[in-house]
């Protein structure tokens, strides 16, 4: 029992912190943008503190909860902010959709009238 418990709290202390650098890694090489790392470093640091001091936090959380064994506590709180990111995430990719969604009718309605104006020339050029 030892061993898990002393295995668990490893998990509970690297994963978040290895998952915190993975995350400014990624930002430092351009393939995550900023305001969005905001959510995952702020998601991390709280695992994190939650890990390193599980006496403090994770008990009172775990006991306002009703949860017994602490750990499982962290997890159930990893994946409610996890859910807020999502949620954050689906609002992003609905606005980059309409907006994707505008911008494909603006340049439709430009291209019928190129081709309207190219019409108008075509006659004029073969008098």
């Amino acid at each position: 029992m030892f061993n898990a418990l002393s295995q668990t709290q490893i998990i509970m202390r690297l994963g978040p912190i290895f998952l915190f650098v993975v995350v400014l890694e990624l930002v430092r090489r351009r393939k995550l943008r900023e305001d969005y790392s905001l959510g995952w470093l702020f998601t991390f640091g709280v695992l994190v503190s939650m890990g390193l001091f599980p006496q403090v936090i994770l008990s009172s959380i775990a006991e306002f909860m009703g949860i017994i064994y602490e750990p499982t506590a962290m997890f159930v709180i990893g994946m409610g902010l996890m859910m807020i990111i999502l949620l954050q995430f689906s609002v992003v990719i609905t606005r980059l959709s309409r907006e994707n969604k505008q911008a494909a009718q603006v340049i439709a309605l430009l291209n019928t009238r190129i081709h309207e104006l190219e019409e108008r020339l075509d006659p004029q050029e073969e008098n």
